[in-house]
């Protein structure tokens, strides 16, 4: 079994509705929940925010996120929607290994 050891992750947005700091905050937990599920073999994978720790702090914990891995031109890539209500925010990331 090979060690997945994350460098980086490359990441693009799409938001509507959300402000700056929701996106901010939101991006940052894509970066947490990929990361955490990236070294599984999980393809697709559903989280509600408000068990996430910092969550209700930051004041994203009634978003919900839907996590898939898709494999792309050899590389693999992860696109998280993250939605509540008519808020929602669409993040694309490619995670650097090593």
């Amino acid at each position: 079994m090979t060690k997945l050891r994350i460098i980086g992750m490359n990441q693009d947005a799409t938001k509507n509705k959300c402000t700056d700091e929701e996106t901010k905050s939101l991006v940052c937990a894509f970066d947490y929940a990929v990361k955490k599920i990236a070294k599984t073999l999980a393809r697709k994978a559903w989280f509600e925010l408000k068990y996430f720790y910092t969550a209700k702090d930051k004041g994203i914990d009634r978003f919900s996120l839907l996590l898939e891995k898709h494999e792309v031109n050899g590389s693999t890539q992860w696109h998280g929607i993250f939605e509540y209500g008519s808020k929602n925010l669409k993040v694309f990331g490619q995670i650097e290994e090593s």
